[in-house]
């Protein structure tokens, strides 16, 4: 993904931003959420759970479903600033889903004046 670095740091509260649920579905309550991020922040990253997870009543919609539905809400140049991935489940370990998700922020977030995002 190309994300549009003419976007200068000083016209965003943020580099980047992460979202992360199940959007199981998708609903206006996320779009709305990922709307406002994407006025304060050059880059959002919006983390999918339950990725994985077999088709059931809980979880009726595969990654890709979630991920179309969520792409619909907006048009080619929010886009291209959303980076939408699918997150492991790690049922009752911690530390093993804290560290997914920071490395799939630490390997999504585009660098701003070549600096590379802080991780803590």
């Amino acid at each position: 993904m190309v994300i549009d670095v003419s976007r200068s740091a000083a016209a965003c509260d943020f580099d980047c931003l992460v979202f992360i649920g199940r959007f199981q579905p998708p609903h206006l309550g996320h779009l709305a959420i990922i709307r406002e991020a994407l006025k304060r922040a050059r880059q959002v990253i919006v983390l999918v759970g339950s990725s994985w997870q077999a088709r059931s009543l809980r979880n009726p919609w595969q990654f890709d479903e979630r991920q179309a539905m969520l792409r619909a809400g907006f048009g080619d140049a929010d886009n291209q600033r959303l980076e939408i991935t699918p997150l492991l489940d790690a049922l009752y370990n911690d530390d093993v889903w804290v560290r997914d998700v920071q490395r799939k922020v630490r390997d999504l977030a585009a660098p701003a004046n070549a600096r590379l995002p802080a991780l803590v």
